[in-house]
């Protein structure tokens, strides 16, 4: 009896041992969702949501939605200008972007961006004198830390 009750003590330590010591596989990906909201002079409010998909603590996809409030008359020929303007911007591989009417008196714009199938050089080339290196779009091969610092400041991350 005594051997089976020793036995069973270092059995169920070993497992204990070995089953809490697992580490999480480092290349596990991770979210981190950010929001800003702000208020313009005229009391219309802008609320931008920047969600952070990462994996191995490398920024891999963001996407961004903002939800602008506006003057009704706007609505409109806000949604026709953006289109207009990113049109020229969604043929390239890892970068989509959409404005819409999201009611009455508010546009929502959509911004995805997929590092790991973006072309740089095309999205410059595209952008031409308009490129800034040190844009969110730009922003590969970057630490989620390092995204954080140079485009969130004034985002409330979870």
């Amino acid at each position: 009896m005594r051997k089976y009750f020793i036995f069973m003590l270092v059995a169920g330590f070993m497992v204990l041992t070995t089953g809490c010591n697992k580490e999480t596989p480092k290349d596990t990906p991770k979210a981190l969702t950010c929001s800003k909201v702000e208020t313009s002079e005229d009391g219309y409010k802008t609320t931008d949501t920047i969600k952070v998909n990462s994996k191995d603590n490398k920024v891999t996809k963001v996407e961004e939605t903002t939800i602008t409030e506006m003057n009704p008359e706007m609505v409109e020929m806000t949604v026709s200008l953006g289109e207009s303007f990113i049109s020229t911007f969604n043929d390239i591989n890892g970068f989509n972007a959409s404005y819409v009417k999201e009611s009455e008196n508010s546009v929502k714009y959509t911004l995805s961006i997929d590092y790991e199938k973006l072309n740089i050089d095309e999205l410059k080339e595209k952008f031409g004198e308009d490129f800034d290196n040190n844009s969110f779009y730009t922003s590969k091969d970057i630490t989620v830390e390092e995204f954080k610092t140079q485009n969130l400041e004034g985002y409330t991350c979870e």
